[in-house]
């Protein structure tokens, strides 16, 4: 209940400078005064509906309300009740005498109150007619942009974009290559083991996207996979490297399959020649956690990677817990019930830690997400360095 106090007072406010202006302006029409503090009324006694009334009906009055009655819209919206914002702006629309740039400004707030309820369909409708109309194109796009992410229309958000980018005069390409990348994901979900054309699809659509963002290491991870599945190891195993150079901190979401894909062509040598390449990088302790898990006690890579942990001058818990799976219990100052108490700890603590975050919001989770679900910015979330901390 407060929180309606203090909108309805901010509205108070609003509908008051207005009222100034209304009343200066036409000393010889005192009945919109009068009609105006009759809705401020309703709205203080929490009569919504016939305040709603009012406001609607004055709109016949004087275009100079009209601005008023778009507050008044959108103050509905931001407290949830669309039905009431719907109203007063279908009200403006169905004005004959409108103004064009008033007319696109209605048209606006219904779409995004059409949004807020959900139905898209409409407000693609509505936003397009703003785009039509030609006044505010640079908010009616990226709205019409983020309704097509929503419905998951990839081709439909590409063209969106190219218009978009006309508008603003700036190059969305990072974004576009995205797009292309969830096509590309589509096509191979919807192949089979013996459907070559998806994967073909898949193949171009991935490359398309690094023909518009060189760097983006998702469309390699994808071509990585891609390949990985066609058993190509050796063209897994150049893409999942451009991965490293691209963006090594999404270098742990393909360092297994990499690895594997060494295996699969005997050169084991080149994956420890990787290795050494990558040694100073930040890879992350989940990354190191695991591999170090999986390796055989005998294996020189584990020797290897557990050398690293050592030269290192601080370690995060995800790494102290792969050295602890990994080093010996006969060790002279930590007994083998030690060892698992400390690392029962260290797990727990570990299970309840985010191993993802955004770093345009700081939006934390467990996944990896190629669009932001808090902010929805695109190529945001990586793995997460974690440390002592």
């Amino acid at each position: 209940m407060p929180e309606i106090y203090w909108l309805l007072l901010l509205l108070a406010g609003v509908i008051g400078w207005f009222l100034a202006q209304i009343f200066y302006k036409n000393r010889s029409k005192p009945k919109i005064p009068g009609e105006y503090l009759k809705g401020l009324n309703y709205l203080l006694n929490e009569q919504p509906d016939k305040a709603l009334e009012v406001f609607i009906d004055l709109v016949d009055v004087d275009t100079e309300t009209v601005e008023t009655h778009l507050v008044l819209g959108n103050m509905f919206r931001r407290r949830g009740e669309v039905d009431r914002a719907i109203r007063i702006h279908q009200n403006l629309i169905a004005r004959p005498a409108l103004e064009a740039i008033d007319k696109s400004t209605a048209l606006l707030e219904l779409a995004k109150d059409y949004l807020k309820a959900g139905l898209l369909d409409r407000a693609e409708t509505l936003l397009n007619d703003v785009i039509e109309i030609g006044m505010q194109t640079d908010e009616a796009y990226p709205l019409l942009l983020g309704l097509y992410e929503q419905e998951k229309e990839w081709s439909l958000a590409i063209e969106t974009t190219k218009k978009l980018e006309k508008v603003k005069g700036k190059k969305m390409n990072h974004i576009t290559a995205h797009y292309y990348c969830e096509l590309s994901e589509v096509a191979f979900e919807n192949s089979g083991n013996d459907e070559n054309e998806p994967k073909k699809l898949a193949k171009q659509l991935a490359k398309k996207a690094l023909s518009y963002d060189k760097n983006c290491a998702r469309a390699s991870v994808l071509l990585g996979n891609i390949a990985m599945h066609e058993e190509n190891y050796k063209a897994a195993i150049k893409f999942y490297i451009a991965v490293a150079e691209q963006k090594p901190e999404y270098l742990p979401e393909v360092f297994m399959n990499l690895r594997e894909a060494f295996l699969h062509q005997n050169d084991q040598q080149g994956f420890k020649q990787f290795l050494h390449g990558i040694k100073d990088s930040n890879l992350s302790g989940i990354t190191l956690s695991n591999l170090l898990e999986i390796l055989s006690e005998d294996d020189d890579e584990k020797k290897m990677i557990l050398d690293w942990l050592l030269e290192k001058s601080e370690l995060s818990l995800l790494e102290v817990n792969g050295f602890l799976k990994s080093k010996n219990t006969d060790h002279q100052s930590i007994s083998e019930i030690g060892l698992s108490k400390i690392q029962e700890s260290v797990e727990q603590f570990i299970g309840e830690r985010s191993t993802h975050q955004c770093k345009q919001c700081g939006f934390h989770g467990k996944l990896l997400y190629w669009q932001c679900p808090s902010c929805h910015s695109w190529g945001t979330v990586v793995p997460i360095m974690p440390s002592l901390n």
